[in-house]
């Protein structure tokens, strides 16, 4: 019996051998690719690709609020040809837009490219209201050296799944097909017994 063990080992070690890929150079299998061009890159753009081949749409809503009220709403949507940001601003007195630099005690220099927002200089003190969404970021900032102001931040983000449902149908069939077929190899290893 103990011999029996022994040989079916071997037989299925010599057969792991065999099937093992013969020992080449690597072949890459983007040898046989040609680099597209940058006209046909350009019209593929527009939401994100994984390495998968699953597309998703991109965009960002950011918003603050003083005293209860919007005063800033920054809204970022990624389009077939790039980033589209909209700010809309809203109705409270004394608010003028964002400067880069030292405004009522504040020093803004130090903002990053893309930033925009307003700035409250009154008696209660100097605010200032920042939003990037540029550059590989989305940031919602509040610069504050005033009191007596309840302010309050919000940022959505979205992502957009195409055709979500069919990709997770698609998902659990792979994963049910997965699982047979583990339970299938799973029950030939415990019908050979120990």
């Amino acid at each position: 019996m103990l011999r029996m063990r022994w040989f079916d080992l071997g037989v299925c070690a010599g057969v792991l051998l065999l099937a093992q890929p013969a020992l080449s150079e690597p072949v890459s299998p983007f040898d046989s690719l040609a680099p597209m061009s940058d006209e046909d890159l350009g019209d593929m753009r527009g939401g994100f690709l994984t390495a998968g081949g699953i597309s998703f749409d991109f965009g960002a809503v950011v918003r603050t609020y003083v005293n209860g009220q919007l005063a800033l709403e920054t809204r970022l949507t990624w389009t077939p040809t790039g980033p589209v940001t909209e700010q809309v601003t809203g109705s409270l007195p004394g608010w003028t837009p964002l400067t880069p630099g030292q405004i009522g005690g504040l020093d803004l220099s130090g903002l990053s490219p893309g930033s925009s927002g307003l700035v409250l200089s009154d008696a209660n003190g100097t605010t200032a209201l920042v939003h990037n969404v540029l550059n590989g970021q989305l940031q919602n900032l509040v610069v504050n050296a005033a009191d007596n102001r309840d302010i309050r931040q919000d940022m959505q983000v979205m992502l957009a799944l195409p055709n979500f449902d069919t990709m997770q149908q698609d998902f659990s069939v792979a994963r049910l097909g997965s699982q047979i077929f583990q339970d299938i190899d799973w029950g030939g290893i415990r019908a050979t017994g120990p």
